[in-house]
């Protein structure tokens, strides 16, 4: 089976290509692009679709353009920095210009009833190549223009550039880069170093690696990025990470003394007037929430996936995925016995059980920026199965078929629902989730026979009022006990051991309150401060049973489960220039554990780090 899902997916890229007009090169969902065009997108200056991430480096390039065309709508401060991100996608914007531009001569030739293509035109069709043509080359001249002739073809190619440790031709500077009619190259280094302090353990993080990205002819966008960290100690307060927004991680080496580990985030992908389809191992986020996301969130590690968008008309929107999750759950009849001797023991060559997710969604837009949401998600392991690469597939009913309506045979479903309000009330977004991972109808208000598994949040966001520049946010998360958990271990809404939901797991909930201010282009502050409970965690105990009524919000196994957390927080970034920043970080953590009937003992911890790098 597996051989012919791969055919099938060969036929669907075959296909995809043979339409493509642009690339799909995705930017990190930690590049502050984002929060640049959301700010522009709720004060109602552009048309932004932001809910599922990340988006590629064309369509950001696509709504710098739209911004540029409402410039007088933008204060000085957005002005700069539209400026500066101008710099970061201007080979994406030159393309995007050059596009509107045969677009508007292909009108006005209809609408003076010409026949045929100006030469205009022709000539810069010619200039496309495909990017299978091997009758072109290049000659290597470091930051010099040349022309280069084709030996079969009698026809030049574009003005070849390098640009090596200096600005490139958009003034965005740029360790190497390359740029042909045929591909755009561009590759910077990942160096960072951050030292910390929390209570009396200091710490400190190395970073280093390289990443990069481009274009291939008129078909194929990649990116490619790479970190290898370094921590000393290798241990820290379990507070430190408890709660930490920060993407988890994998370390292959780990004792008190050092911790090392390594991220790698890659991308292929292709894009056509109404849609795109994109491979990679890399992280998908879908909702608004600025302090965690309960569908989907960059909590766990990235893992392959494959991802198909599609926006037919300015009301409707799809987007599915399906990725090749971490179970983390061994496979006991996978054992079997190698050649290594560690002294008495002879290790076995084990392996994990596998594991899948299936994601899709729609968006409806009745009215301009109110965006309406709803989708559902399958988890499975063992076998892939061909019924869950169908995108329109409905993923329940197919889980029921698969496995006969078994309960312990078949995956596991979800539904999610979200709704996002821009400008509607002047510079404000408003939104709200759903998710829910088991919800019976009947009873659901009775505390006698209510049985149900689900998270929720709603919050809001303010830039420019009352002071330009100056945000506004205030969120409350709920997540009840057992959502994103299952009674059967590869089958719970995790990978690598890592809820692919919110970061503060089940029965506990927050609310987030922060407030930021941008002095000028590059350099934000951020005063936050949230609060958390917690009860007992669904690990196997008491709420897998079936029972009425469920253990209720914030149910406890024993006493000492019932946590309570208060954090206050600065946060101080400064992007000196594209990909050169300094940040610096503190937080106060008032730490409060139940130890008697209504009694807390408490713990208070500070953490405040430094850190610099390029690239990260």
């Amino acid at each position: 089976m597996n051989k012919h899902i791969t055919y099938i997916f060969f036929f669907i890229i075959l296909f995809i290509s043979s339409y493509a007009y642009s690339q799909v090169s995705n930017v990190n969902i930690n590049h502050s692009v984002y929060e640049y065009l959301s700010t522009l997108s709720q004060k109602g200056i552009i048309d932004y679709d932001d809910l599922v991430k990340p988006l590629s480096r064309r369509y950001i390039a696509s709504k710098l353009v739209e911004a540029r065309e409402k410039m007088n709508k933008l204060t000085k401060l957005q002005k700069d920095e539209l400026e500066f991100y101008e710099a970061e996608f201007g080979y994406e914007i030159k393309k995007q210009n050059s596009e509107f531009g045969i677009q508007n001569l292909e009108l006005k030739e209809e609408e003076a009833g010409e026949g045929s293509r100006s030469e205009e035109k022709s000539n810069k069709v010619k200039e496309k190549r495909d990017l299978l043509d091997k009758s072109w080359e290049f000659e290597v001249r470091t930051g010099e223009m040349s022309k280069v002739k084709s030996e079969t073809k009698n026809e030049e190619t574009k003005n070849e550039r390098f640009t090596f440790v200096k600005k490139d031709p958009y003034k965005r500077w740029q360790f190497f880069g390359y740029e042909n009619n045929v591909m755009n190259l561009n590759v910077n280094p990942v160096l960072g170093y951050e030292v910390g302090n929390w209570e009396k353990d200091h710490y400190n993080n190395l970073f280093a690696g390289i990443k990069f990205y481009g274009e291939l002819g008129e078909a194929l966008g990649f990116n490619f990025e790479l970190t290898h960290t370094r921590q000393t100690p290798g241990y820290i307060n379990i507070l430190h990470n408890r709660f930490s927004k920060h993407t988890k991680y994998d370390a292959f080496l780990a004792d008190r003394d050092r911790l090392e580990y390594s991220k790698i985030n890659v991308s292929l992908g292709y894009s056509w007037d109404w849609g795109a389809i994109s491979f990679g191992k890399n992280h998908n986020t879908w909702g608004y929430a600025e302090n965690g996301k309960i569908v989907l969130s960059d909590g766990p590690r990235s893992y392959p996936n494959i991802r198909l968008d599609i926006k037919p008309t300015d009301w409707l929107s799809f987007v599915y995925m399906h990725g090749w999750l971490n179970s983390d759950v061994l496979d006991s009849n996978s054992f079997y016995p190698t050649w290594r001797v560690i002294g008495d023991y002879k290790p076995e060559r084990v392996t994990y059980i596998s594991k899948f997710i299936a994601f899709h969604s729609f968006t409806i837009t009745p009215i301009k920026n109110l965006d309406f949401s709803f989708g559902e998600s399958v988890v499975y392991s063992d076998d892939l199965q061909l019924a869950y690469l169908i995108p329109i597939m409905f993923f329940d009913i197919t889980d029921e078929y698969l496995n006969r309506n078994d309960n312990y045979a078949g995956g596991s479903t979800q539904l999610f629902l979200a709704l996002s309000s821009k400008n509607h009330i002047p510079n404000t977004h408003l939104y709200g989730s759903f998710h829910a991972d088991e919800l019976t109808p009947d009873g659901l208000f009775d505390p006698k026979t209510q049985y149900y598994k689900f998270a929720f949040t709603f919050g809001t966001n303010t830039i420019d009022l009352p002071i330009d520049n100056l945000g506004l946010t205030l969120e409350y998360t709920k997540v009840y006990p057992g959502n994103y958990r299952h009674f059967i271990p590869t089958l719970t809404y995790e990978s690598s051991s890592t809820i692919l939901g919110h970061w503060i797991g089940d029965n506990g909930d927050l609310i987030y309150g922060a407030v930021n201010y941008t002095f000028f282009r590059g350099l934000k502050i951020k005063l936050w401060t949230q609060y958390i409970r917690k009860g007992t965690e669904a690990f196997g105990n008491r709420a897998y049973q079936e029972q009425f009524p469920q253990p209720g919000f914030l149910f406890l196994d024993k006493i000492t489960d019932r946590k309570n957390y208060r954090y206050y927080g600065v946060d101080v970034n400064y992007e000196i220039f594209h990909d050169l920043w300094v940040k610096a970080h503190f937080q106060y953590i008032d730490f409060s554990q139940q130890i008697l009937e209504d009694k807390f003992r408490s713990q208070l911890n500070r953490d405040f780090s430094l850190a610099v790098g390029y690239g990260i």
